[in-house]
């Protein structure tokens, strides 16, 4: 279950049309919340990424399916409190309902996933995975992940330090 900000700092990276390689290993979903706002707000801002997000989206590399049920319920209220965003709480709940993985990069909802036994990881991992699925060579790994925080993607010297350590170790 995909996010916002790892779809948009993978698009940001170069290497989002690279996710279509993961298939059929992998499935990539995201709720429509994340859909909204990423591809149709997006698309009305003219982000430089649109033309990369259509295809992402057109093409069935990420699927974007609904949110609903009790889950999303149990979400909603757990949200509430946190001061987390409709489109993490969506994507809460479909990796709930689901039984799959939630990939979030914010610390509140990370944490808000723990609480309800929802499994997470954050976008370096999908970058280890190309590594690991050689899609991609740990440089253009490297690479990308220099790129997503030369874009504005956040992550501490220690982090950063942890990652690359992670994708020389894939």
């Amino acid at each position: 279950m995909l996010n916002a900000s790892p779809i948009i700092y993978l698009c940001k990276s170069g290497l989002a049309d690279k996710l279509k390689h993961l298939r059929p290993s992998f499935r990539l979903v995201t709720s429509d919340e994340v859909y909204h706002e990423v591809y149709e707000r997006g698309v009305q801002k003219g982000v430089a990424e649109a033309k990369m997000l259509k295809e992402l989206f057109d093409g069935g590399v990420i699927e974007v399916v609904a949110a609903r049920g009790e889950a999303r319920s149990v979400v909603d209220e757990q949200a509430s409190s946190s001061g987390i965003h409709e489109g993490e709480s969506s994507v809460i709940s479909l990796a709930l309902e689901l039984d799959a993985t939630a990939i979030i990069d914010d610390r509140r909802a990370r944490h808000v996933s723990r609480i309800l036994g929802v499994r997470t990881s954050g976008t370096p991992a999908i970058l280890i995975e190309l590594v690991r699925s050689n899609v991609i060579s740990k440089g253009d790994a490297r690479r990308g992940v220099e790129n997503m925080v030369r874009e504005g993607w956040y992550c501490s010297a220690r982090v950063f330090s942890d990652i690359t350590r992670l994708i020389e170790e894939a």
